[in-house]
């Protein structure tokens, strides 16, 4: 596969300290970053934890719902969004992504000696290697998110020309938990070490029956935070006094329900 290089005067993103700056057709925008919110964060550990405890015990794992948020993008002059749905995970802080990337990638050059149907064999190293990283949430840098870019399709063609886009995740029941983020968007090459991470932590599952298997990424992205909303769904009523809802409605109270 031929990576398709953007154009040269495609949009560029600069980062310093807690500011992206976008320049643009000559122009600048500069923008505050963000932490993901501590509640994603959280349920983004759990989530992790919960799909490498189901790994190790060998269950299948019909949708992660994590890792695979719908991400929207547009072009500038796009009627509607393109949707996606995208393999989203994160990366180290600067000061330690060196050490994590020698940690995941020496840890693919083991499981490359094997056999790659053989995921049984070489399960346990590739589990200790991601949940190394997860272990340690002060070291993730909850401003980005780490993307891989695989076709070079409309979520590629839409960010060459118009680095924004939104994400949005929703969990599994009862709370089903829902954020949308939003980023600014930088694409990265393969020589950066974030790049290195997110393909070397893709590695690590590749054969693992719930991947569709690709093994070319000519691009990566770092989503950059600049927004969140929290959409998790409440109730406009309290609902019966048994629901356990009773004090989320924060509206008025329907009348069936006050005496049921």
């Amino acid at each position: 596969m031929t990576a398709l290089e953007p154009p040269e005067d495609a949009p560029r993103v600069e980062l310093c300290d807690q500011m992206a700056t976008l320049w643009r057709g000559g122009e600048k925008r500069d923008f505050t970053l963000e932490e993901m919110p501590e509640k994603l964060a959280r349920w983004q550990l759990e989530s992790k934890h919960s799909v490498y405890d189901a790994i190790e015990r060998d269950e299948f794992i019909p949708f992660n719902a994590g890792h695979l948020p719908v991400v929207a993008t547009w072009g500038q002059d796009s009627l509607t969004p393109n949707l996606a749905n995208k393999g989203v995970g994160f990366t180290p802080r600067d000061e330690y992504i060196e050490h994590y990337v020698d940690l995941v990638e020496s840890a693919v050059e083991e499981i490359e000696k094997v056999p790659s149907h053989e995921t049984e064999v070489t399960r346990a190293l590739r589990l200790e290697a991601a949940r190394e990283f997860y272990r340690h949430p002060e070291h993730v840098d909850w401003r980005r998110l780490g993307l891989l870019e695989i076709f070079e399709g409309t979520t590629y063609r839409n960010l060459a020309g118009n680095p924004f886009a939104s994400v949005l995740w929703t969990g599994n029941a009862p709370v089903y938990l829902s954020y949308q983020v939003d980023c600014l968007v930088e694409i990265i090459e393969r020589g950066d070490p974030r790049y290195r991470f997110a393909w070397a932590m893709r590695r690590l599952f590749e054969y693992e029956p719930f991947h569709i298997v690709q093994t070319i990424f000519p691009y990566a992205y770092c989503f950059w935070i600049i927004g969140s909303r929290d959409k998790t769904p409440k109730r406009r009523y309290p609902g019966k006094r048994t629901d356990n809802t009773v004090n989320e409605g924060h509206g008025r109270i329907d009348s069936q329900s006050r005496s049921s």
